[in-house]
C-alpha cells in the first residue's frame, strides 16, 4: 500500500476530520501546555477558519491518503500577500502542518515541491514551531534553508523557524 498526497476539498466531513486531528497533534505537540496548541488550532485551523477559506483559491489543503484513508495535511498558500518580501519572484508557502507520523511529512513535501514546479514558483517554504524537531529535521534532509523572516505578523504563537528551498 503505498501513500499519496492529493488535493482535498474542503466540505465539511473534511473540514471536520482535519479541525479533530490538528486538535490533537497540537495538543500532543505543546504537551504540558496544552492551551496554546488548542488555541492555536481555533485561531488557524478550526471549522470557522476552514469555512473561512473555503472560496479563497490560494489557499489549498494538501492532504497524504493511504489507499482513501485521510492520514496528514497541510496547508499551501499561494497568496501574493503571504509570500512577499522573500526575495524570490513567485513563492508558495507551507505552514499548519498535522502529521502523525514522519514518513507522510516527505510525501506532503515532494508533493509540495512538485506543485510548485508546475505552477513556476521559484521558492518554497515552510513554517515550524522550533519545539517539532521531526518537522525541522525531515525539511533540512530535504534540502531547505533555515531564514529569517521578519514580516511574522501574528506574534503570539511560540517561536517559529523558518525554512525555504529554491525550485
Amino acid at each position: 500500500m503505498s501513500k499519496a498526497a492529493k488535493f482535498v476539498v474542503k466540505i465539511n466531513d473534511n473540514i471536520i476530520w482535519m479541525e479533530e486531528k490538528a486538535l490533537k497533534f497540537y495538543s500532543d505537540l505543546f504537551g504540558s501546555s496544552k492551551e496554546i496548541g488548542e488555541k492555536y488550532t481555533t485561531e488557524n485551523l478550526s471549522r470557522q477558519k476552514f469555512f473561512k477559506i473555503q472560496n479563497d483559491f490560494s489557499v489549498e489543503m494538501l492532504m497524504v491518503y493511504e489507499n482513501e484513508n485521510p492520514l496528514s495535511f497541510m496547508k499551501l498558500n499561494s497568496s501574493r500577500l503571504s509570500n512577499q518580501n522573500l526575495g524570490a519572484n513567485k513563492a508558495i508557502g507551507v505552514a499548519d502542518i498535522v502529521y502523525f507520523n514522519p514518513d507522510d511529512l516527505i510525501v506532503l513535501f515532494k508533493r509540495a515541491e512538485e506543485v510548485a514546479l508546475q505552477r513556476k514558483h521559484d521558492l518554497i517554504w515552510a513554517k515550524a514551531f522550533e519545539i517539532d524537531a521531526v518537522l525541522i529535521q525531515t525539511l533540512k534532509s530535504l534540502g531547505y534553508q533555515e531564514f529569517s523572516y521578519k514580516n511574522e505578523d501574528n506574534q503570539e504563537n511560540p517561536n517559529q523557524l523558518y525554512f525555504k528551498k529554491a525550485v
